[in-house]
């Protein structure tokens, strides 16, 4: 939370912690005192929330600190929207973002209905309720935008099928250096950045290896459902690929990357892409010692045979210094003579 905070400028000053009390996270009337003291000790503007809250105590929280109150999903499409370049993206982010406001917005019209809100979002019932309809609207029409396009780049696949040419879909999650590594296997300058998500649509080329490569966006942990739907084109496009190049960057942790690796194999479970020829590559070995790396291919590899159905082989790559290219490209070629077997 605090690492996508910083990247739309916002900086944390005090904390509340919220506890679960059975199996769902409740806002007492003591922690909403608690919350509105700190906001005022240091005049926050912003409120970040971290777990899901029923809409509920979203808006009692609001009501008591009349501040902005962003949660975690709110603040990922804040980040995403903050690199989104082509219409597509935009359209994804506008439908996440009205998605998510819709249960809340009927939460506050219901409550206004019963008189429970009175003058909350000014303009009354009348405005809410008037509010609620645009938003759906909204929605509809979004998802319409969003269907031509679908139709438009199921065109482009087909094409792609009639080539002939693999398609190798770089994964991974935000900040692994997959850009990089698109970057130099198709010979692209696209544009690459420390920041997580950078790419936020699918981006397909033509590498000189034989094979097409498409750059995705980065995977995020614990991602909620709507951001998935959202970003649905692009997870199509994995579905779409005849291997899975799993991108880890070498310089985490050993315990944090084996949660990627796990987490990475219940993301493709769920986009029904898990039964793909896949290989793993370790990126960023420059920054790593010898020692360490080896460490980390051996429990990895150990680690993605049991997660991984099809895994396929594991390489020690530098997107950035061309390091290890060769020994991955031919795990890639083994991937996918192992597919054109089945």
């Amino acid at each position: 939370m605090k690492t996508l905070s910083v990247l739309i400028g916002l900086d944390i000053q005090e904390s509340v912690t919220i506890r679960k009390n059975s199996g769902r996270y409740l806002i007492s009337d003591y922690k909403l005192r608690e919350i509105v003291e700190k906001k005022e000790k240091v005049k926050a503007e912003v409120i970040l929330i971290e777990p899901e809250l029923p809409p509920r105590d979203k808006i009692n929280i609001i009501k008591a600190t009349k501040a902005d109150v962003i949660d975690r999903t709110l603040l990922l499409l804040e980040v995403f929207e903050s690199n989104a370049g082509s219409k597509e993206a935009k359209l994804q982010i506008s439908l996440a973002r009205s998605g998510h406001m819709l249960p809340l917005v009927r939460e506050v019209l219901n409550n206004s209905k019963r008189g429970e809100l009175p003058g909350f979002l000014a303009g009354g019932t009348y405005a809410i309720d008037k509010y609620y309809r645009q938003l759906r609207r909204q929605v509809a029409k979004t998802r319409r935008e969003l269907e031509e396009i679908r139709i438009r780049r199921d065109i482009l696949r087909e094409r792609r099928r009639v080539s002939g040419l693999p398609l190798i879909a770089i994964i991974g999650y935000a900040n692994a250096g997959k850009t990089t590594l698109f970057n130099l296997l198709t010979g692209s300058n696209k544009e690459t950045s420390n920041k997580p998500f950078t790419t936020i649509s699918p981006k397909v080329s033509l590498s000189n290896l034989g094979f097409l490569v498409i750059d995705t966006v980065g995977f995020v942990m614990n991602v909620p459902p709507e951001i998935i739907e959202a970003f649905y084109s692009t997870l199509e496009e994995i579905r779409e690929a005849d291997v899975l190049l799993l991108l880890l960057d070498s310089t985490e942790d050993l315990f944090l990357i084996e949660e990627r690796v796990k987490q990475a194999s219940v993301t493709l479970s769920n986009i029904e892409s898990l039964y793909k020829p896949i290989v793993v590559a370790l990126n960023k070995v420059e920054k790593t010692g010898r020692d360490d790396i080896e460490e980390k291919r051996a429990k990895l590899y150990q680690t993605c045979k049991s997660v991984f159905p099809m895994f396929v082989g594991l390489a020690k790559v530098s997107a950035k210094k061309g390091l290890g290219i060769d020994e991955m490209v031919n795990v890639i070629w083994k991937a996918l003579n192992r597919k054109q077997a089945y």
